[in-house]
């Protein structure tokens, strides 16, 4: 069974671009099928939850024009409320209601619009789904949630009691590990998560400058790569801690050159979340 490490290394495609020689993160997010299963009482009030929350959450991700929504090829055949399916939903000939007509054209737009993941782009895990028990069982074995795990994406849900929490625990059993994916369905998502800035060095060293850090420590930031979770001084790029072991030196060759490129974005990426540096 292929690892998890592994998975991380198929791609359907780039999730990272460059800028100024390095690379900045761009984000997967993968549309949930299995939160859209006739729960709304009618069409009215999948339209409210609709304003309320899945299109404010669309609209806030495609501000990123680097960001991509990834959907099922039969997202329209997903079940609304009763029977009536999602692709069923069309202006009339003879709308009246200027709203309800942009709505429509704005949900047709959603499921037919690119791009589409078929279950080519993805392998199957051998995993426990730790939510939704009522239909878990139901889900294919290539889905939304295998996507966004071997992708390092995210989740987004329409409004379903089974889909409310933040996130989704899917226990890789092969590894006995917890993978635990971000689903969002509401804007209030981006209210609770911790601010932070990140880099990727040669496309594997992720860089982070955290807003949520002690104030007895020295600015710092955070380099996490497979196994490795190390803590560098802003002022000279040192190690945190020197007795780290183990470190690749290719790694830390190429952190530090990587360093005094960038320092001065770091610095002032750290004084923008903690204030001037002393």
């Amino acid at each position: 069974m292929i690892s998890l490490i592994s998975l991380r290394l198929i791609r359907i495609g780039c999730w990272a671009y460059r800028i100024e020689g390095h690379t900045r993160e761009k984000m997967y997010y993968y549309l949930n099928e299995y939160s859209l299963r006739g729960q709304f009482k009618d069409e009215e009030d999948f339209y409210n939850s609709l304003r309320k929350h899945t299109l404010p959450v669309l609209k806030k991700i495609q501000e990123n024009r680097e960001n991509v929504i990834w959907k099922p090829q039969q997202l329209w055949a997903c079940k609304v409320f009763g029977q009536t399916a999602l692709g069923s939903i069309r202006p009339k000939k003879n709308e009246r209601n200027p709203a309800a007509y942009k709505l429509k054209q704005t949900l047709i737009k959603l499921y037919n619009a690119d791009p589409f993941w078929t279950e080519e782009d993805a392998t199957a895990l051998n995993c426990k789904y730790d939510f939704d028990e009522e239909y878990n069982q139901k889900f294919s074995d290539i889905n939304c949630f295998i996507l966004a795990i071997q992708n390092d994406g995210n989740v987004i849900s329409f409004e379903h009691y089974a889909y409310s929490a933040d996130k989704l625990p899917v226990l890789l059993l092969d590894e006995n590990k917890t993978y635990e994916l971000e689903n969002i369905w509401n804007e209030q998502y981006w209210d609770k998560q911790p601010v932070i800035k990140s880099w990727y060095i040669d496309k594997k060293y992720k860089v982070e400058v955290r807003a949520n850090e002690f104030d007895y420590h020295p600015p710092h930031f955070h380099v996490s790569y497979n196994e490795y979770a190390l803590v560098f001084r802003l002022k000279d790029g040192t190690l945190y801690r020197p007795d780290e072991k183990n470190v690749p030196s290719v790694m830390l060759s190429s952190i530090k050159e990587w360093y005094w490129k960038y320092q001065d974005e770091l610095k002032e990426a750290w004084e923008g979340l903690h204030g001037p540096i002393i």
